[in-house]
């Protein structure tokens, strides 16, 4: 009887803990959620006309959702985040729908989100050895993959360009990223999707000794790349790109998504004049 009573504290003591660690991580997931509302709300102006604006090409060049419309504000995202570099979004928004943030060291937005609150989300956020941020040859982008208990946002999709059991063709299906980089809004290519080595791998090359050495990384990073991505054109040593980087199922291993600045979206209104 002593036995069976102990054994029956004993496990009514880890169910206790584990609801108690439930309760935390929902409660901190609500929060994170709330937050990452707050931020990309406050660029949605209603009013648009619900539509997508599409190029010759019949690709996306300004993301607009059921009447209400994206509008970066570079200015107001600086008054929120002093850190902010710029901002990713992903099609509508749906799961990559983010400021892009960047601290002196790579561990501040492992925890914490933009408005500085602390939480295992984290933000998105450049390398903090990049000095030339979002305008680096290879800019270096980091963040969580979130599942479900936050809706897959942050990079949690980005596994899918790897493979996807719902969509097979999701790498076709999404072939662009937006990137809002200071006052100004690009169209990214994607070009790339392979996994790596966790730590101190090649693809976290940054700099480059010469225009030889970036063509070799871009070539390289297509060789192992799972899919062949067309629209991305040839990357030439006067291109930019962007790597992001997120977590996948192995501990030593990272999913790495790669993508080549092209047009400019003429669609920031109110850029003070002489700005970048």
């Amino acid at each position: 009887k002593i036995i069976r009573y102990v054994v029956m504290v004993f496990a009514l003591g880890v169910f206790m803990y584990s609801a108690y660690r439930l309760t935390l991580i929902y409660i901190e997931s609500k929060e994170s959620m709330e937050v990452y509302d707050e931020v990309k709300n406050m660029f949605i102006t209603d009013g648009a006309d619900g539509g997508q604006e599409t190029d010759e090409q019949g690709m996306t060049i300004s993301n607009s959702t059921g009447g209400s419309q994206f509008v970066w504000d570079y200015e107001k995202m600086l008054a929120y985040n002093s850190e902010a570099l710029g901002y990713i979004r992903q099609d509508n928004g749906d799961y990559i729908d983010n400021p892009i943030l960047q601290h002196a060291d790579n561990d501040y937005y492992l925890n914490h989100l933009a408005n500085n609150q602390e939480s295992s989300v984290g933000s998105i956020f450049v390398d903090y050895r990049i000095e030339e941020g979002l305008e680096a040859r290879n800019a270096i982008i980091y963040g969580h993959n979130m599942g479900r208990r936050v809706n897959n946002i942050m990079f949690g999709s980005l596994n899918w360009y790897y493979y996807c059991d719902d969509d097979p063709e999701y790498y076709k299906n999404h072939p662009t990223l937006d990137v809002y980089v200071g006052y100004k809004h690009y169209k990214y290519y994607i070009f790339a999707a392979y996994k790596t080595e966790a730590e101190g791998g090649w693809t976290y090359t940054y700099s480059f000794e010469n225009d030889e050495a970036f063509l070799k990384y871009v070539n390289d990073s297509k060789a192992r790349s799972r899919h062949n991505f067309e629209q991305a054109g040839e990357i030439t040593p006067q291109d930019k790109i962007i790597t992001l980087s997120t977590c996948c199922e192995s501990d030593d291993k990272r999913m790495i998504v790669q993508a080549v600045r092209r047009e400019e979206i003429d669609d920031v209104p109110n850029v003070p004049e002489g700005a970048v």
